[in-house]
């Protein structure tokens, strides 16, 4: 047998000793892939945090009310508000506010004379 039949395991296939620079460097050049794009993420996650941050500074000072309910809002429902009983009582009380305006409205809307006769006797 000569050397290079050593080298080779069965079927023609590299011995383990031949196989490992080969799987070194495809695992070296793996690593470095891996740290590249680990950097590349890092840098767009860090230009994202900037650009949400320039946005937020902005509408803080353009719309600071807007901006402070908003903020009172989403805290709000993060909080776990949402399931209370008084946001139930709210939401109930202004469907009923609503249907109420509502139910006016159209009655105007069907019936002008009705309403303004309505409002005379009122005043």
């Amino acid at each position: 047998m000569s050397a290079s039949d050593n080298s080779s395991g069965p079927n023609g296939a590299p011995s383990a000793t031949e196989a490992q620079p080969r799987d070194a460097r495809s695992l070296g050049d793996h690593c470095r892939r891996i740290h590249h794009d680990a950097q590349a993420l890092a840098i767009a996650v860090q230009e994202a945090t900037d650009e949400l941050e320039r946005f937020l500074t902005e509408q803080v000072e353009e719309r600071p009310y807007t901006t402070l309910g908003v903020a009172a809002g989403v805290g709000y429902v993060l909080g776990g508000g949402l399931r209370s009983r008084l946001t139930a009582m709210v939401v109930g009380s202004a469907t009923r506010l609503a249907m109420a305006l509502a139910a006016r409205e159209l009655a105007a809307r069907v019936s002008p004379g009705a309403s303004a006769s309505v409002q005379n006797e009122s005043s």
